[in-house]
């Protein structure tokens, strides 16, 4: 058996590959072009779920530094006005913990004060919407063809009210057994709040250390226009919570009804979860309207609640809140359901200044942003 000759080899190894060519460009043109392109986007995306994923995965597994980093940073914006006139008497240190005093002070007051009024007035609330229920049934009822169905529901009501009576003040005297965590979290909260009122400018400098300069440049300009729109959103939040609670709080005081503080102060905690934040606490406040003085009452202060959450989409978020994320309500409202599935409550309270931070920052990361200069931290 003779060795091939070099001509053959040469011969093979020229023609042999261009007939593989050949072949791999017919099978790739027998696929449709349309075909093709999905399948690369198809693939491309998929690579992107997964790590959208398994980024997400690992954000739950590091909840308990995660969620006090963000809530650091939403409480920094907020606190960094206080922060910034005590500066003007007292040194860095000194004036940011003060402003954390003073912010835990105040939490912490209005905590205590909402958990012990309502964990005392809860029990005669219950039962003063037992009664009003009963006599809604009787106006309502009459003998009339809904009397069966209207008993089912006075009787599931009741005995829902009153097997929960004590477990309600349970939770709102023991904490449900998660005090610890929620300790842990309050305390690695304001350990990172008090560094970022303190020494931001700094650790923000030594983040962009190790990047090269045209990158540092662009993520500088990128970081600078996303703290002025979260300092924007947080801020502008606190103002509508803020007309919020007053309005609601003042509605309830002039009706009479109990606790009307306390009801004031939930609705301007709740107004910070878009959407339906506002919307749950004022409903809290019309149903113990309606438990202690009836329904005329409680249609009062449902029509507060309706005109001013109309006022807030219509009004306030756009002069107060829009310039600064400008998001179009489509993205704010797919924003909010996203984070609300991938995260709760939190999901729900970070996902709109997310969107926003990243919707105004990606500009400046493509060297597109020189006017998000002027986004600088204040």
């Amino acid at each position: 058996m003779t060795a091939p000759r070099r001509s053959d080899m040469t011969y093979h190894r020229r023609y042999g590959g261009q007939r593989a060519r050949t072949r791999r460009e017919d099978a790739r043109s027998a696929v449709p072009h349309s075909l093709a392109v999905g399948a690369a986007w198809s693939w491309r995306l998929l690579l992107v779920g997964i790590a959208v994923y398994a980024a997400v995965r690992v954000l739950v597994l590091l909840s308990l530094v995660v969620i006090p980093l963000v809530a650091a940073l939403l409480l920094a914006a907020l606190l960094r006005p206080v922060a910034q006139l005590l500066q003007r008497r007292v040194s860095g240190p000194v004036s940011a913990l003060l402003t954390l005093l003073l912010a835990t002070v105040v939490l912490g007051g209005l905590g205590y004060l909402i958990g012990l009024r309502f964990a005392r007035e809860l029990p005669s609330l219950i039962g003063q919407l037992v009664g009003t229920v009963r006599r809604l049934r009787a106006v309502l009822g009459a003998g009339g063809p809904g009397q069966f169905q209207l008993d089912q529901i006075e009787g599931s009501l009741i005995n829902w009210l009153q097997r929960n009576r004590s477990q309600a003040v349970d939770y709102l005297t023991t904490g449900a057994g998660y005090l610890v965590e929620f300790a842990t979290l309050t305390v690695l909260t304001l350990f990172i709040t008090f560094f970022l009122l303190y020494d931001g400018e700094r650790i923000w400098r030594w983040l962009l250390t190790p990047l090269p300069a045209r990158e540092s440049q662009r993520v500088d300009l990128a970081g600078r226009a996303a703290w002025g729109t979260i300092n924007g959103y947080v801020r502008g939040t606190a103002v509508i919570a803020t007309i919020h609670g007053i309005v609601i709080g003042f509605v309830v005081y002039m009706l009479g009804v109990p606790l009307a503080l306390p009801l004031g102060v939930l609705v301007f905690i709740g107004s910070f979860i878009p959407f339906i934040g506002a919307l749950v606490a004022g409903g809290l406040a019309v149903l113990v309207t309606f438990g202690t003085h009836g329904w005329p009452a409680a249609l009062i202060l449902l029509g507060v609640l309706i005109v001013e959450s109309q006022l807030e989409v219509h009004l306030l978020q756009p002069l107060i809140v829009g310039r600064y994320v400008r998001l179009h309500p489509l993205a704010i409202g797919l924003s909010f359901a996203v984070g609300t599935v991938l995260a709760g409550i939190v999901g729900a309270i970070v996902a709109v200044p997310t969107a926003a931070v990243i919707h105004q920052a990606l500009p400046a990361l493509r060297d597109q942003g020189r006017d998000h200069a002027s986004g600088k931290r204040d």
